[in-house]
C-alpha cells in the first residue's frame, strides 16, 4: 500500500485515480452522490457555478448544500455577481431568495443619533474654551525687560531670569543736539526691542574696531573682496583687492572728483595679508606710521591708502586735493582714519591719505561730532541709544553686548549689525 501510494503522488492524478484514492471526495463521485440523492439541488449549484458563485456546502457555518451561495454581504446573490440571465428566468428556475444573516449583537456596530453625539461634545468644547480663557487671563505674567547703563556705559538687562523673546522697550537717548530725544518711533523716545540669537545677524564689520591693542580676529571672506581694477585707478593691477563696500564708496567719490575737475585720484594700497603686513612692518622702526602684524586696519579690506598724481604721501595733507578728500570723504561712507591731533586716541600719526569705510550715517555723525573711530565706540557705549537726523530720516545707534548667546535688536525698524572687536556689537536702526 505506502508503495503504491508513493507511486500514485509520483504519478500525474487523473480523474480515475483520485476516485480510486479519494474515495467519496473526487469530484465525479460527488457529482453522482448529489444526482442520486439530491437531485433536485442540482439545477441551482451548476447555474451558481456558472455564474461564478460558491456553492454553501463548504461554508464553515454548517449549512446544507444548495441552501445558500456565498456573497460578500452575506445575501443570495450580490447585486455585482447576478448572472445577467437572472431576472429573465421563470421564477422556478430562480434560486430562492434568503434575508441576511443576522450579525452577532456583540460585534455590530452601533451608531449614535447625531443629536445625542451632539449633547455629549459640546458640553466638553465648551469647558475647554472656559479653561483656556482663565489661563490667559488669571495666570501669572511675564515681567518686561529694562534696560539700564551701568557705571561703564555698557547696556545690561535687569531680569535676566525671565529669558522671554518678546519685545521689550530701550529707554530716551540722546540726541546729536546734546538734549534728550523724545520723537522717536512710538512718540516717546523708547524703541521695541527683540532677542535674536547672536548666529542670525549678518555682521558687515564696518565698525570692527582694530588699532595697537585689538588684533583683528579674522580676515574678511575673500568673497566680499573684489579687485580695484579696473573698478578705479590704482598703483598696482595685479595685487588690489578692496571689501566691496569700500570700492563702491571709493569709486562713487573718485567718480564725483573728476566731475569736479579735483584731480585723478588712485588707490595705492587696499586689502593686506598678515605676511604682506609683516613685510612691511620689518622690525618695526617705523611704528608711527604702520601697525604690526595683524593690526592693520588693511586687513579688513575696509581700508584704502589714496593718493593724487604727482603727490607725495605727507604732501597730500596742505594740498587741494587731500584737503577735498577730508571735507567731502563722509558722504561716501569714509572717515579720514587717523587725523591731525589725534595720535594720542589713535596711536598712529597724521595720515592724510589713510581712509576708512564705516558707511555713510555713521561716517556722518562722526564728521559732525568731529570723533575718530575710537571715539565714537565709547560715545556709543555711554548711552542707552543715540539719535540723529540726516536727509530726513532719523537713525539710531546702540550698542549691545550678547547674553547666552542672544542680542537684542530693534522689532519694528530696519537695522544693520556690526561688531566692534571689543566683545560688543552696534547696532544702527531707521524709520
Amino acid at each position: 500500500m505506502e508503495h503504491n501510494n508513493r507511486k500514485i503522488r509520483c504519478e500525474r492524478r487523473t480523474p480515475e485515480k483520485m476516485n480510486d484514492v479519494y474515495g467519496k471526495y473526487a469530484p465525479d463521485r460527488m457529482s453522482r452522490r448529489r444526482e442520486e440523492h439530491e437531485p433536485s439541488e442540482m439545477p441551482r449549484w451548476r447555474e451558481a457555478m456558472a455564474q461564478g458563485g460558491r456553492f454553501a456546502g463548504h461554508d464553515a457555518d454548517g449549512l446544507g448544500e444548495g441552501e445558500r451561495f456565498a456573497t460578500r454581504e452575506g445575501e443570495r446573490f450580490a447585486p455585482s455577481r447576478r448572472h445577467p440571465s437572472y431576472d429573465t428566468a421563470p421564477q422556478s428556475k430562480r434560486p430562492p431568495t434568503r434575508e441576511p444573516l443576522p450579525q452577532n449583537k456583540s460585534t455590530a456596530r452601533r451608531r449614535l443619533p447625531g443629536g445625542m453625539l451632539a449633547v455629549i461634545l459640546l458640553p466638553i468644547m465648551a469647558v475647554a474654551v472656559l479653561v483656556v480663557l482663565l489661563s490667559n487671563t488669571s495666570g501669572p505674567q511675564a515681567e518686561p525687560s529694562t534696560y539700564t547703563s551701568n557705571n561703564r556705559g555698557a547696556i545690561s538687562r535687569q531680569n535676566p531670569s525671565s529669558g522671554q523673546d518678546s519685545p521689550t522697550t530701550l529707554g530716551s537717548g540722546h540726541h546729536a543736539n546734546g538734549n534728550t530725544y523724545t520723537n522717536g518711533p512710538d512718540a516717546t523716545g523708547h524703541i521695541p526691542l527683540t532677542r535674536i540669537p547672536i548666529t542670525d545677524i549678518q555682521d558687515t564689520g564696518y565698525l570692527a574696531l582694530v588699532n595697537r591693542q585689538h588684533a583683528i580676529q579674522q580676515e574678511p571672506y575673500r568673497g566680499l573682496l573684489t579687485g580695484a581694477w579696473p573698478t578705479v585707478a590704482v598703483s598696482r593691477v595685479d595685487d588690489m583687492y578692496l571689501h566691496k563696500s569700500a570700492l563702491r564708496a571709493v569709486s562713487e567719490m573718485f567718480a564725483t572728483a573728476r566731475q569736479h575737475d579735483i584731480a585723478a585720484f588712485f588707490v595705492s594700497s587696499g586689502f593686506r595679508s598678515y605676511y604682506a603686513q609683516t613685510n612691511i612692518y620689518g622690525d618695526g622702526s617705523n611704528s608711527a606710521f604702520v601697525q604690526p602684524p595683524g593690526h592693520s586696519e588693511h586687513h579688513t579690506g575696509l581700508a584704502a591708502d589714496i593718493l593724487a598724481p604727482g603727490i607725495g604721501m605727507e604732501a597730500m595733507a596742505n594740498s587741494p586735493e587731500g584737503e577735498w578728500l577730508a571735507a567731502n570723504s563722509y558722504r561716501y561712507g569714509l572717515i579720514l582714519r587717523y587725523p591731525e591731533g589725534a595720535t594720542e586716541i589713535t596711536g598712529i600719526e597724521f595720515e592724510p591719505w589713510h581712509f576708512r569705510y564705516v558707511g555713510q550715517a555713521h561716517a556722518y555723525f562722526m564728521k559732525q561730532s568731529g570723533f575718530v573711530l575710537e571715539e565714537y565706540i565709547a560715545y556709543i557705549r555711554s548711552y542707552e541709544h543715540i539719535s540723529f537726523d540726516k536727509d530726513g530720516r532719523t537713525y539710531f545707534v546702540m550698542h549691545k553686548i550678547p547674553e547666552d548667546g542672544m542680542i537684542y535688536v530693534p522689532y519694528e525698524l530696519e537695522y544693520m549689525v556690526s561688531a566692534d572687536n571689543k566683545g560688543g556689537y552696534i547696532v544702527l536702526a531707521w524709520d
